[in-house]
């Protein structure tokens, strides 16, 4: 509705943008997590580190990514930088997040963050747990078989 003032301000956050992301595919915007922030600021220092941005303009992107309140504020930060916008933890991060949940479980809230070589572990563990496994089906089927 318009007004003789102009066009009536949209206040709502359920805005969408120009572009084909989450925003306009589902009419709503997600909200931008501490983790997902620090993900982004964590990228643009390593793009200091490795040349691809200066000073001036890592610092820019980075209060823009803190100031950033939803997810689709934080993509163009990193759209031309290798590996595109911020998407999803690589695996790395995922498995280390669930050995840390899983030493935490065992070691208390306490526990710190699982070092290198508990991570091996895990893997270690997590594959032998597979391999008996397959090795009680192999088992089971040649007991039932007979």
């Amino acid at each position: 509705m318009t007004s003789p003032a102009g066009p009536a301000p949209d206040h709502s956050e359920a805005t969408t943008t120009a572009t084909p992301t989450e925003a306009t595919i589902t009419g709503t915007r997600t909200r931008a997590s501490d983790a997902e922030r620090e993900r982004v600021v964590t990228r643009l220092h390593h793009a200091v580190g490795e040349g691809r941005l200066d000073l001036a303009e890592a610092e820019e992107r980075t209060a823009a990514a803190y100031a950033a309140r939803f997810r689709d504020e934080l993509d163009p930060l990193l759209a031309d930088l290798p590996g595109g916008p911020a998407g999803a933890e690589p695996w790395s991060a995922i498995w280390e997040s669930v050995v840390w949940r899983g030493h935490r479980v065992v070691w208390g809230p306490e526990a710190g963050r699982p070092t290198a070589p508990q991570c091996r572990t895990a893997v270690a563990v997590l594959a032998g747990a597979v391999v008996w496994v397959l090795l009680c089906m192999v088992v089971g089927a040649a007991v039932v078989a007979a």
